[in-house]
């Protein structure tokens, strides 16, 4: 079963998964998202980057926006997969251990965290 996001680190990121055929919609949520939202909206990937195996945008934003902003994504991703984590300065357990979706679950790209 997937875990599903729980506000309870002070800090998060959310990445909104997409591909060729969704770049604009996911442009267009993470644009929405920025506007709406106290959150830092990150550069729209157009290949893969760091850990993530897809294309993606970041979104950057804390505990007190967690509770209006994870609900409002889960609204309106419209079938798009997002990434949600806490961040604790342990990059191997943000990505894993404290790591929970809005829809499917993706394998992470994880070895450049391995120590």
């Amino acid at each position: 079963m997937t875990q599903r996001p729980q506000n309870i680190y002070d800090r998060y990121h959310a990445h909104v998964y997409f591909g060729p055929d969704t770049v604009e919609q996911a442009r267009a949520l993470c644009q929405q998202a920025g506007a709406i939202f106290k959150v830092t909206v990150g550069r729209v990937h157009e290949r893969e980057v760091g850990p993530h195996p897809h294309w993606s945008c970041q979104l950057a934003f804390d505990s007190a926006e967690f509770e209006r902003l994870i609900p409002w994504l889960e609204q309106h991703r419209n079938g798009l997969d997002v990434f949600v984590h806490g961040l604790t300065g342990d990059d191997l357990a943000d990505h894993t251990t404290h790591a929970s979706w809005l829809g499917q679950a993706s394998v992470l790209k994880l070895d450049m965290f391995r120590r």
